[in-house]
């Protein structure tokens, strides 16, 4: 832990007067989460909701509205502010003037308020306004840009009307010397545009997808597990239409749209009334767009519900094949499907048609309006009116409008689902995750605790049993207790109710005699070891993985990974402890599951926690000596929960649960031979095997 990013940390939430729970709470997460670097100190804001804005270390920070201040070098931190009169530090309560020799690579992270007590209705815009100091920048390129575009034309003119029409051939040269500069510094302008449009996309689309993220790994695990994995990366794809809006074709078109108004004016100065060729041009677009949108989304509407009846019979199909190969239905089934694929192909080439049929109305207005310019152009020729070179550039003019306005009205159904887009990402944002806006958390030591559980009961969304029925059962601290039960009978779901994974309906789990809903869960889980029966292997290097957050050193990994036999695996690797898992995936198959569950034994073996809760931590006989071994050391260090069928380990317990369809029906000390006569038959069979 970096010392002086603590202290900065702590000092700022002093300057802003944080209520004591919020200054309690950031010391809780500093234990548990040391502050290293920058994103760290990023992560805690985030968790007390504090608004802030990161910048380089520049004289302009005096000119940003902000509370209090953290400059970030390369080791050390300070907190600070930045004001018209100077830059001041802060040290032992007070602001205090220095002197500011800041590096280049320095950042400042400017503090703007009070932590928020709720979520802002339109986040996304509020994410947005960050970057409209930008858009002055962009227009006023695009302006010159367009000033260069606007010189060309009349350029083609004078060598048309001047140096043809005069017979000055001297002065193509400089003519054409003039040309190239113009156009280059056009092309130069345009090509800066581009890269700082996709730049900013880029990193909106970032950072709006990363704010996704982090919501959802924070949500309640139930609603995520309904929500399903297609939801799930469809919320943060999301933030990629934003991105195709910005930059391209299309983002350019929205930043020469204003100025289009300049070419209109320059027909009008060259051709008088030919202007109102491009006026009802650009009327003709708008109107067209509009009624191409309403058909679009009715026809979208129609694609949607149609694939979605077509995908319904493919899942059913998936989840019925053998019922619908082993019965007379199969005929009917195929006749329903080629029914929905039928139908869900018609709207589909509907939608292309339309969409194909209006690009070619749009394109066919650009060329009539060039056209017209043509035709009506020539009538102001032989009127002594227009010149054949204003003709020319009338013609040239008349491309600057249409361009733009047709690449918007092609894409105007992408520019009307950003609002969709938009209200989306809002929803996904303000949607209600653990620990939203709650400070509150009860310290936790490295002491075994005391688990207590009053009359639990839980039940998942679309399933008439409840997976837990009035559980109720205390270990005392320091007590190995095992789960056991026939399949199904809630055992998993008991521990993930236990951990704070998944919130119970009704009851009450104590910690210590704490309610669990006092401890921040983010906090807690860190505190306590939790391993799943089915271990994932996440895209980590093998020592972080097996460290889990803890700073451990390298030789007591080894030694551990020896103990058992997976040193010489680990040693194979590329990098050794410094391979990432999802390279070793790559470089042969996917990882078996007794290569997962070494690593996961290397884990349990070199943290310490004192509350640890295992799923089925035994699969084979192999690994069962060793476990047995492990839980003696660990009794009375830790409380353990587990859950197993084995009898040899339900044993080793002091006390022992058994669940059947959610309910208990036993929980207490293993019985001996005379109290097991009396005990539920369910008990004994248990026991015994």
């Amino acid at each position: 832990m970096n010392q002086s990013y603590t202290d900065s940390v702590l000092n700022v939430l002093s300057i802003i007067k944080v209520e004591s729970g919020v200054q309690n709470f950031a010391n809780e997460w500093i234990q548990s989460y040391p502050i290293h670097d920058a994103d760290d100190i990023f992560s805690l804001l985030d968790r007390l909701m504090i608004p802030y804005s990161v910048h380089p270390v520049n004289s302009r920070l005096k000119s940003i509205d902000h509370l209090a201040a953290i400059q970030v070098s390369s080791n050390s931190c300070v907190a600070c502010h930045y004001d018209l009169d100077g830059y001041v530090e802060y040290q032992e309560g007070e602001f205090v003037a220095k002197d500011n020799p800041f590096a280049i690579s320095d950042i400042a992270i400017l503090i703007h308020g009070q932590p928020q007590e709720r979520n802002e209705v339109d986040w996304l815009s509020s994410k947005l306004s960050d970057f409209k100091p930008l858009i002055p920048k962009l227009l006023l390129v695009s302006f010159i840009a367009n000033l260069f575009a606007l010189s060309i034309p009349f350029i083609t003119m004078s060598v048309y009307d001047h140096v043809i029409g005069g017979d000055a051939g001297h002065e193509v040269i400089g003519i054409s010397v003039g040309a190239i500069l113009l156009f280059s510094m056009m092309l130069l302008l345009k090509v800066i545009r581009s890269q700082l449009l996709t730049t900013i996309s880029n990193r909106i689309s970032r950072e709006v997808s990363e704010a996704v993220l982090r919501k959802i790994l924070i949500s309640q695990l139930s609603l995520t597990r309904m929500a399903g994995s297609a939801t799930l990366m469809s919320r943060i794809t999301t933030a990629e239409s934003l991105k195709s809006v910005a930059q391209g074709p299309l983002g350019g078109a929205l930043f020469d749209l204003p100025f289009v108004i300049i070419f209109i004016i320059a027909i009008g100065v060259l051709g008088g009334w030919l202007v109102i060729v491009p006026i009802v041009t650009l009327a003709l677009y708008w109107v067209l767009a509009k009624r191409s949108q309403k058909q679009q989304m009715l026809l979208s509407n129609q694609v949607t519900v149609s694939g979605t009846s077509r995908f319904s019979l493919l899942y059913e199909l998936n989840g019925k094949l053998n019922y619908l190969r082993s019965s007379a239905i199969l005929p009917h089934w195929m006749a329903r499907f080629e029914k929905a694929n039928t139908l869900a192909s018609k709207n589909s080439f509907s939608h292309l048609s339309h969409q194909a049929k209006y690009t070619s109305i749009y394109y066919a207005i650009s060329l009539l309006s060039t056209l017209a310019v043509i035709g009506l152009g020539i009538d102001l020729i032989f009127a002594h009116v227009l010149t054949a070179g204003g003709l020319i550039a009338t013609m040239m003019l008349i491309s600057r409008v249409t361009s733009p306005a047709q690449m918007l009205a092609n894409s105007y159904s992408r520019l009307h689902h950003i609002e969709q887009a938009k209200r989306q990402i809002n929803q996904s944002i303000n949607h209600k995750a653990e620990g939203d806006f709650s400070y509150q958390h009860q310290h936790l030591n490295n002491e075994a605790p005391s688990i207590e559980l009053e009359l639990v009961t839980l039940r998942f969304a679309n399933q008439l049993k409840p997976a837990l029925s009035s559980v109720s059962f205390k270990a005392e601290p320091g007590q190995v207790i095992s789960i056991t039960g026939p399949m199904a009978s809630g055992k998993t779901s008991l521990l993930e109710v236990i951990s704070g994974l998944i919130p119970a309906q009704n009851g009450v789990i104590k910690l210590n005699g704490i309610n669990l809903t006092q401890y921040d869960p983010q906090l807690l889980r860190q505190w306590f070891g939790y391993y799943s029966d089915k271990p994932e292997m996440v895209p980590m290097t093998v020592q972080d993985f097996i460290s889990d957050g803890h700073e451990l050193e390298v030789e007591n990994i080894e030694a551990v990974l020896e103990q058992i036999g997976a040193l010489g695996w680990v040693n194979s690797l590329p990098d050794g402890l410094q391979t990432h898992l999802n390279q070793v995936e790559s470089m042969s198959h996917p990882f078996s599951n007794y290569e997962a569950m070494m690593l996961t034994q290397a884990k349990l073996l070199c943290n310490h926690y004192p509350l640890i809760l295992l799923d089925n931590p035994v699969t084979s006989k192999r690994n069962k000596q060793k476990f047995m071994q492990w839980l003696e050391k660990n009794r009375g260090q830790s409380t353990i929960i587990f859950t197993s069928h084995d009898t040899d380990l339900i044993k080793l317990s002091d006390q022992v649960v058994v669940l059947n369809g959610g309910n208990v029906s036993y929980a207490g000390p293993i019985p001996d031979g005379t109290e097991q006569e009396v005990q539920p038959e369910q008990m004994t069979q248990v026991i015994e095997g």
